[in-house]
């Protein structure tokens, strides 16, 4: 079969083409219904994010899969972590204090911070009330931690974030609701002693996945900003 049977008919307008829906559709989901998730299911999302591209085709990308007894155990490690102010120095931030913050990035996440307390609030949720359920992802039944080998290097975290952005993609497709999640990892050394995570490995990021329920919160939906702020051209 030649490379040009292989090719997927070009739609006449961008709109037309699925990838572009499920790209604008997907949205951040913080709260849960119980119902389990296939485990063919989550096979699928897993194996949508390693066919990413990724550098030189290390493929760096590992997989905690928490479902069950044992996230009802790792939910109440985080919940008495948090009680007692138990945080572990969190490897990989989403700031770099050897530089000021950028403006523009801090702007954008008290917006996301203000829509998502006032959705909250419609939820019958108190803020601290809304910010604890973090360290429970939100009721998931799913979490899907991350990893990656720190001999790869900080360029293949680049690589492991095209993998997830499949897997969100994936998951919504299937209709699935997901949040990418950083702040539970606070608390890195739960995750560590009980999933036995060696230190030569990045905990990189948490994933939140089940089906949506249908809490006023998860009609929340974060805002972009105009693509001319981005793009600089050079003719």
């Amino acid at each position: 079969m030649t490379y040009e049977r292989n090719l997927r008919k070009i739609p006449k307008k961008m709109n037309e083409f699925p990838i572009q829906k499920v790209i604008r559709q997907r949205k951040s989901i913080r709260d849960f219904k119980p119902e389990p998730v296939p485990k063919e299911l989550i096979e699928k999302i897993i194996e949508a994010g390693i066919w990413a591209p990724s550098n030189s085709n290390r493929q760096p990308w590992e997989f905690i899969v928490v479902t069950g007894n044992k996230l009802k155990e790792l939910n109440e490690k985080l919940r008495e972590a948090l009680e007692i102010g138990k945080s572990s120095k969190r490897e990989l931030k989403t700031w770099d204090d050897a530089y000021p913050r950028p403006k523009e990035g801090e702007r954008r996440s008290r917006e996301l911070m203000k829509g998502m307390l006032e959705y909250a609030q419609k939820a019958g949720l108190k803020p601290q009330e809304f910010i604890k359920r973090n360290f429970s992802f939100f009721g998931a039944p799913v979490v899907i931690v991350v990893l990656m080998e720190k001999g790869y290097g900080y360029g293949s975290l680049v690589s492991v974030g095209a993998c997830i952005e499949n897997m969100l993609l994936q998951a919504w497709e299937l209709g699935l609701g997901t949040c990418w999640m950083m702040i539970p990892l606070e608390y890195g050394d739960v995750f560590r002693e009980l999933f036995e995570i060696p230190e030569d490995k990045y905990l990189v990021s948490t994933i939140a996945l089940g089906y949506a329920s249908d809490s006023p919160i998860n009609e929340f939906r974060s805002t972009r900003d105009p693509i001319e702020k981005f793009i600089k051209w050079y003719e």
